[in-house]
Protein backbone atom coordinates (compact mmCIF):
# COMPACT_ATOMS: atom_id res chain seq x y z
CA UNK A 1 0.00 0.00 0.00
CA UNK A 2 2.11 3.10 -1.13
CA UNK A 3 5.01 2.63 -3.19
CA UNK A 4 8.62 2.55 -0.53
CA UNK A 5 9.61 6.67 0.11
CA UNK A 6 6.24 8.07 0.56
CA UNK A 7 3.62 8.42 2.94
CA UNK A 8 1.08 5.92 1.82
CA UNK A 9 -1.56 8.27 3.01
CA UNK A 10 -1.88 11.97 2.73
CA UNK A 11 -4.62 14.37 4.26
CA UNK A 12 -4.68 17.86 2.89
CA UNK A 13 -6.87 19.94 4.97
CA UNK A 14 -9.20 22.92 2.33
CA UNK A 15 -9.32 26.29 4.10
CA UNK A 16 -6.05 28.00 4.31
CA UNK A 17 -3.96 25.30 2.66
CA UNK A 18 -4.74 24.27 -1.12
CA UNK A 19 -7.29 27.31 -1.08
CA UNK A 20 -4.66 30.34 0.03
CA UNK A 21 -4.97 33.22 2.23
CA UNK A 22 -8.66 32.52 2.88
CA UNK A 23 -12.04 29.90 3.44
CA UNK A 24 -14.58 29.00 1.51
CA UNK A 25 -17.37 30.11 4.18
CA UNK A 26 -15.18 33.60 3.79
CA UNK A 27 -15.36 33.51 -0.34
CA UNK A 28 -19.13 32.74 -0.06
CA UNK A 29 -20.14 34.98 2.51
CA UNK A 30 -18.60 37.89 0.41
CA UNK A 31 -20.52 36.73 -2.55
CA UNK A 32 -23.60 37.01 -0.61
CA UNK A 33 -22.44 40.20 1.17
CA UNK A 34 -21.98 39.20 4.60
CA UNK A 35 -18.35 39.39 4.61
CA UNK A 36 -17.80 40.98 7.47
CA UNK A 37 -19.99 39.30 9.93
CA UNK A 38 -18.16 36.02 8.71
CA UNK A 39 -14.82 37.74 9.38
CA UNK A 40 -15.98 38.00 12.81
CA UNK A 41 -16.92 35.00 13.43
CA UNK A 42 -13.87 33.31 12.30
CA UNK A 43 -12.09 35.34 14.07
CA UNK A 44 -13.83 34.15 17.19
CA UNK A 45 -13.45 30.49 15.75
CA UNK A 46 -9.60 30.64 16.09
CA UNK A 47 -9.72 32.42 19.17
CA UNK A 48 -11.82 29.19 20.86
CA UNK A 49 -14.35 31.44 21.29
CA UNK A 50 -17.18 29.84 19.57
CA UNK A 51 -17.68 26.30 17.81
CA UNK A 52 -17.60 25.40 13.89
CA UNK A 53 -21.15 25.03 14.76
CA UNK A 54 -22.14 28.50 15.22
CA UNK A 55 -20.31 29.73 12.40
CA UNK A 56 -22.14 26.49 10.27
CA UNK A 57 -25.42 27.44 11.13
CA UNK A 58 -25.04 31.31 10.81
CA UNK A 59 -23.25 30.93 7.35
CA UNK A 60 -25.71 28.11 6.21
CA UNK A 61 -28.35 30.47 6.40
CA UNK A 62 -26.93 32.49 4.29
CA UNK A 63 -26.82 30.17 1.75
CA UNK A 64 -30.41 29.16 1.72
CA UNK A 65 -31.76 28.78 -1.69
CA UNK A 66 -28.33 28.89 -3.75
CA UNK A 67 -27.36 26.82 -6.04
CA UNK A 68 -24.12 24.43 -5.56
CA UNK A 69 -23.23 25.05 -8.91
CA UNK A 70 -23.44 29.03 -8.68
CA UNK A 71 -21.52 28.64 -5.34
CA UNK A 72 -19.06 25.99 -7.35
CA UNK A 73 -18.15 29.05 -10.04
CA UNK A 74 -17.23 31.52 -7.25
CA UNK A 75 -15.11 29.34 -5.48
CA UNK A 76 -13.30 27.55 -9.03
CA UNK A 77 -12.13 31.48 -9.70
CA UNK A 78 -10.25 31.82 -6.41
CA UNK A 79 -6.85 31.82 -5.21
CA UNK A 80 -6.08 28.29 -4.68
CA UNK A 81 -2.32 27.51 -4.04
CA UNK A 82 0.42 26.87 -7.07
CA UNK A 83 1.60 23.57 -7.86
CA UNK A 84 -1.55 21.55 -6.18
CA UNK A 85 -2.64 19.79 -9.19
CA UNK A 86 0.97 19.03 -9.59
CA UNK A 87 1.43 17.90 -5.97
CA UNK A 88 -1.50 15.56 -6.14
CA UNK A 89 -0.69 14.08 -9.82
CA UNK A 90 2.95 13.31 -8.39
CA UNK A 91 1.44 11.85 -4.93
CA UNK A 92 -0.90 9.44 -6.52
CA UNK A 93 1.74 8.70 -8.98
CA UNK A 94 3.65 7.32 -6.13
CA UNK A 95 1.18 5.31 -4.71
CA UNK A 96 -0.87 7.12 -1.97
CA UNK A 97 -4.04 7.05 -1.05
CA UNK A 98 -5.05 11.56 -0.93
CA UNK A 99 -7.68 12.35 1.35
CA UNK A 100 -9.41 15.95 1.96
CA UNK A 101 -9.59 16.59 5.48
CA UNK A 102 -11.72 19.14 5.94
CA UNK A 103 -14.66 21.21 8.68
CA UNK A 104 -16.40 23.36 5.46
CA UNK A 105 -19.17 22.46 3.91
CA UNK A 106 -18.37 19.14 2.53
CA UNK A 107 -20.81 19.78 -1.05
CA UNK A 108 -17.25 21.92 -1.82
CA UNK A 109 -14.64 19.37 -1.03
CA UNK A 110 -16.92 16.54 -2.36
CA UNK A 111 -16.14 19.06 -5.24
CA UNK A 112 -12.74 18.66 -5.24
CA UNK A 113 -12.92 15.32 -4.40
CA UNK A 114 -13.99 14.49 -7.83
CA UNK A 115 -12.00 16.77 -9.80
CA UNK A 116 -8.48 15.93 -8.46
CA UNK A 117 -9.08 12.02 -7.18
CA UNK A 118 -9.16 12.40 -3.39
CA UNK A 119 -10.52 8.69 -2.41
CA UNK A 120 -12.48 10.63 0.02
CA UNK A 121 -13.44 13.80 2.28
CA UNK A 122 -14.95 15.17 4.83
CA UNK A 123 -17.27 18.36 6.05
CA UNK A 124 -19.98 19.84 7.64
CA UNK A 125 -22.82 18.83 5.77
CA UNK A 126 -26.33 20.81 4.23
CA UNK A 127 -29.71 19.16 2.80
CA UNK A 128 -29.16 19.48 -0.84
CA UNK A 129 -32.03 19.11 -3.09
CA UNK A 130 -31.78 19.14 -7.33
CA UNK A 131 -28.79 21.27 -6.63
CA UNK A 132 -30.03 23.89 -4.34
CA UNK A 133 -28.83 24.64 -0.75
CA UNK A 134 -31.72 24.54 1.94
CA UNK A 135 -29.77 26.31 4.42
CA UNK A 136 -30.01 23.99 7.02
CA UNK A 137 -26.84 22.17 8.54
CA UNK A 138 -27.61 18.26 8.85
CA UNK A 139 -24.26 17.28 10.43
CA UNK A 140 -22.16 19.38 12.16
CA UNK A 141 -18.03 18.51 11.68
CA UNK A 142 -15.53 20.04 13.89
CA UNK A 143 -11.49 19.28 14.49
CA UNK A 144 -12.26 16.42 16.31
CA UNK A 145 -14.82 14.71 13.43
CA UNK A 146 -11.74 15.40 11.28
CA UNK A 147 -9.34 13.55 13.18
CA UNK A 148 -12.04 10.53 13.75
CA UNK A 149 -12.92 10.76 9.70
CA UNK A 150 -8.98 9.91 9.05
CA UNK A 151 -8.85 6.74 11.32
CA UNK A 152 -12.32 5.50 10.12
CA UNK A 153 -10.92 5.53 6.40
CA UNK A 154 -7.93 4.27 7.76
CA UNK A 155 -9.21 0.93 10.06
CA UNK A 156 -11.71 0.52 6.91
CA UNK A 157 -8.95 0.62 4.33
CA UNK A 158 -6.35 -1.36 6.06
CA UNK A 159 -3.75 1.46 7.30
CA UNK A 160 -1.89 2.17 10.83
CA UNK A 161 -2.39 6.25 11.36
CA UNK A 162 1.37 6.18 11.61
CA UNK A 163 1.07 5.28 7.98
CA UNK A 164 -0.56 8.90 7.66
CA UNK A 165 0.78 12.09 6.70
CA UNK A 166 -1.22 15.52 6.96
CA UNK A 167 -1.15 19.04 5.99
CA UNK A 168 -2.92 21.67 7.51
CA UNK A 169 -2.34 25.44 8.72
CA UNK A 170 -4.82 26.13 11.76
CA UNK A 171 -7.08 25.02 15.12
CA UNK A 172 -8.57 22.33 13.07
CA UNK A 173 -5.56 20.44 11.92
CA UNK A 174 -3.96 20.43 15.53
CA UNK A 175 -5.93 16.95 16.95
CA UNK A 176 -5.16 15.49 13.63
CA UNK A 177 -1.58 16.01 14.05
CA UNK A 178 -1.49 14.52 17.35
CA UNK A 179 -2.67 11.33 16.01
CA UNK A 180 -0.23 11.01 12.30
CA UNK A 181 3.09 9.70 11.65
CA UNK A 182 4.07 12.61 10.25
CA UNK A 183 2.54 16.41 10.29
CA UNK A 184 3.36 19.28 8.03
CA UNK A 185 1.90 23.13 9.26
CA UNK A 186 2.10 24.75 5.90
CA UNK A 187 2.01 28.56 6.04
CA UNK A 188 0.20 28.12 9.18
CA UNK A 189 -1.19 29.77 12.41
CA UNK A 190 0.90 29.35 15.78
CA UNK A 191 -1.21 26.64 17.27
CA UNK A 192 -1.16 24.63 14.25
CA UNK A 193 3.05 24.95 13.76
CA UNK A 194 3.49 24.41 17.52
CA UNK A 195 1.48 20.62 17.38
CA UNK A 196 3.40 20.22 13.88
CA UNK A 197 6.84 17.78 13.21
CA UNK A 198 7.62 19.97 10.36
CA UNK A 199 6.75 24.06 9.37
CA UNK A 200 6.73 25.38 5.83
CA UNK A 201 5.83 28.49 4.35
CA UNK A 202 5.73 28.46 0.70
CA UNK A 203 3.13 29.66 -2.03
CA UNK A 204 4.01 26.05 -4.47
CA UNK A 205 2.71 23.00 -2.64
CA UNK A 206 4.96 21.08 -4.34
CA UNK A 207 7.17 22.35 -1.41
CA UNK A 208 6.22 19.51 0.49
CA UNK A 209 6.90 16.47 -1.44
CA UNK A 210 10.28 16.14 0.09
CA UNK A 211 8.97 16.24 3.40
CA UNK A 212 6.45 13.40 2.64
CA UNK A 213 8.91 10.25 2.26
CA UNK A 214 8.15 7.87 4.09
CA UNK A 215 10.77 5.31 6.12
CA UNK A 216 8.22 2.88 7.77
CA UNK A 217 7.05 -0.56 6.79
CA UNK A 218 3.62 -0.50 4.77
CA UNK A 219 1.26 -3.08 6.01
Amino acid sequence: MGEPGIYPVVVFDLDGTLLRGTTVSLLLAQWLGQAEEMAELERAFHAHEISNSVVADRSARWLAGQSTADAWAVLATSTWIDGMAETLRALTAAGASLLLGTVTLRFVAEMLRERYGFAAASGTEMQVTDGVLSGTVTRYFNEFDKARFVEEWCTSNGYLMSQVAAVGDSRSDVPLFERVGMSIALNATPDARAAAAHALDTDDLRDVLPLLRYVGRSM
